[in-house]
């Protein structure tokens, strides 16, 4: 009765999911020992056949004395660290590729044990032996990575975020109303456009493939270049203890930037930085990854200060001037996120002296110098209140002297736009969240799910009329565009 039983459920499984179930299983009976046998030794099986996860659902609760041999094939999708957790009562040993991972033999209650192991991208195979010697059974197998919540084996699940984020419908439509709003504004006018993505915070999310999506705008408002303000998420768990994963998310941002055919301009945020282990990413090598794959593209255009993540783009043809800044330069290591440095601002009025007076000059950067563009009274300390202050003094004395835009960042998760000593100052959402008891007077927030909604601004400047219009792609939409002058 219990073969069949088994077997007829085994069938159920082939009916109900339209797959192979993929576990092989083993079962010996009347095994009387208070450990676990040598299976190649045991002879023919009592029990075998197929089943969709290693557990012992479907076998006998009531049996005891009985040991099994589980064999299954594992799929890597991504190479990355896969932590394997086995939980038995009784004795069980686990295996991957025939490596001896976890060593948990003997009669006792429920034990968890757990291991951690990087997998290349390929198949598979995995291995769990266990036995039964009286009172409970247990056996329950987990594993997890960076990018996948831990999850019992089943061939048959799938990431349901990742398979939501992979949903690409709502693109086109949400970029094509936006431009609509763009092209009435625009009319014959000279323009100089580009979108903003920022604080996409990848942290254990599938948000990075917004960074592709954001190419869609790119090629239907014919941007001039992309802005990347940073925030991409190195500085948050799991990128911080798990370098694999760090490097994941690193290549799969840059894949989405490779999306679009022209320059993007990237601005360092402060959870760009701590990428694996609690190492610090250095200067040099986000300048590398994110900075130097365009300088063919742009044909002596972009200028990148060696060994810094700062520099600025000509625009010849629109005589126009894009700065981008990194706002996390000189105390970074030292508690002090939000810091332009002193270096950074000589270099910056340097290029603002050399600018000729028929070029106008937009300002890029992660960090929001203008008190509204603090998340709390706390992120204001006082080293931060100096340095922002140096900054907004410095800006405000070139007012007159060059066509300043304005300075547009991202990092506080709001919306605000504000003129201040003749400086306009600019914030894009992105895609952080924020609590409403956080905001500030003067600044908002539009609520989304980044699996139906993009969240990017484009920015459009008409220099002969010093006109500014921002259009929201996606959450909020024309209610978060914005409209100034300089």
């Amino acid at each position: 009765m219990k073969k069949i039983a088994l077997l007829a459920l085994a069938a159920l499984m082939l009916m109900t999911c339209g797959k192979t179930a993929p576990v092989n299983y083993k079962l010996w009976y009347d095994w009387p020992e208070r450990y676990l046998p040598d299976f190649s030794t045991l002879g023919a099986p009592d029990q075998q056949g197929t089943k969709s996860n290693i557990d012992l659902r479907g076998f006998d609760d009531t049996r005891n004395h009985f040991c099994i041999l589980f064999e299954a094939p594992f799929k890597v999708r991504t190479q990355e660290e896969y932590q394997f957790t086995l939980t038995t009562d009784d004795g069980s040993r686990f295996y991957v590729d025939g490596e001896l991972l976890i060593v948990n033999d003997g009669a006792h209650g429920p034990i968890e044990k757990k291991v951690s192991k990087v997998l290349d991208k390929g198949n598979h195979d995995l291995k769990i032996e266990f036995f039964d010697f009286d009172k409970l059974q247990t056996l329950i197998f987990k594993y997890s990575t960076p990018t996948i919540a831990e999850r019992e084996y089943d061939d048959l699940v799938e990431v349901k975020e990742d398979k939501l984020s992979d949903n690409r419908k709502f693109v086109k439509p949400q970029v094509k109303e936006a431009y609509k709003r763009f092209a009435a504004w625009k009319g014959t006018d000279e323009t100089v456009v580009f979108p903003i993505i920022t604080d996409v915070h990848t942290g254990a999310r599938y948000s990075y493939k917004h960074i592709g999506f954001a190419a869609e705008a790119g090629r239907k408002f014919k941007a001039d270049f992309m802005a990347n303000l940073g925030d991409i998420g190195l500085n948050t768990y799991p990128a911080t203890v798990d370098s694999v994963y760090a490097q994941f998310i690193l290549d799969k941002t840059l894949e989405g930037m490779r999306c679009y055919n022209g320059i993007w301009l990237y601005c360092p945020g402060n959870h760009d930085w701590d990428g694996g282990q609690g190492k610090w990413l250095t200067e040099d090598f986000l300048s590398d990854f994110f900075q130097k794959p365009w300088e063919d593209a742009a044909g002596g255009n972009l200028h990148l200060v060696p060994g810094r993540t700062y520099g600025y783009l000509d625009l010849p043809a629109k005589q126009f001037r894009v700065v981008f800044l990194n706002s996390e330069s000189s105390r970074t290591k030292g508690d002090y996120y939000y810091s332009y440095g002193d270096e950074q601002l000589a270099w910056l009025a340097s290029v603002l002296d050399a600018t000729p007076e028929d070029v106008h000059v937009l300002l890029l950067s992660h960090w929001m110098p203008h008190p509204l563009g603090a998340c709390n009274e706390v992120s204001m300390n006082p080293v931060r209140k100096e340095d922002s202050s140096k900054m907004m003094d410095l800006l405000a004395s070139y007012v007159g002297k060059v066509n300043l835009v304005g300075l547009f960042t991202g990092d506080t998760h709001v919306n605000f736009q504000v003129n201040v000593a003749g400086v306009n100052y600019f914030v894009s959402q992105g895609y952080g969240w924020n609590a409403p008891d956080m905001l500030f007077p003067g600044q908002d927030h539009a609520y989304f799910d980044y699996t139906k909604s993009l969240c990017i601004d484009v920015v459009a400047v008409k220099p002969a009329t010093r006109e500014v219009h921002t259009f929201r792609i996606g959450a909020g939409g024309a209610d978060f565009d914005y409209v100034f002058d300089y």
